[in-house]
């Protein structure tokens, strides 16, 4: 049996891509390639996630990084340049925006201590 093999994908055809850095911040990872690497990750594959290169990501490698950063696939999902209906389901992914992700740090940083007891006293 002769496999024919697939063409390559290039990063600018991929419209649905892996989007870590908001969950990432959020979760005050400041080192990714190393907590990837701990969850499971193959190092080529860890590399690739963080540079935006990955054009494959496997059921384990979704599974690991759901289960680590305890979140959903549509968490570290996102379209890019993406056409779609108004009613289409893919709407539902956030667009993968880079320069809008805000770490925790920083955003706490801007908070008085009476603006985070409040928020932490709302969340109870």
């Amino acid at each position: 049996m002769i496999r024919k093999r697939r063409p390559s994908i290039t990063m600018n055809q991929s419209s649905i891509v892996l989007n870590l850095e908001p969950i990432m911040a959020t979760r005050n990872i400041k080192t990714k390639y190393t907590y990837l690497r701990k969850n499971g990750v193959s190092g080529n594959a860890a590399q690739r996630m963080l540079n935006g290169t990955l054009t494959q990501l496997t059921f384990s490698q979704l599974t690991s990084l759901c289960v680590g950063l305890n979140c959903t696939p549509n968490d570290i999902l996102a379209t890019r340049d993406l056409a779609l209906p108004d009613h289409h389901a893919l709407q539902s992914l956030k667009k993968f925006e880079p320069e809008k992700v805000v770490s925790i740090t920083n955003w706490l940083a801007n908070k008085t201590i009476e603006e985070i007891e409040a928020i932490m006293k709302n969340n109870e």
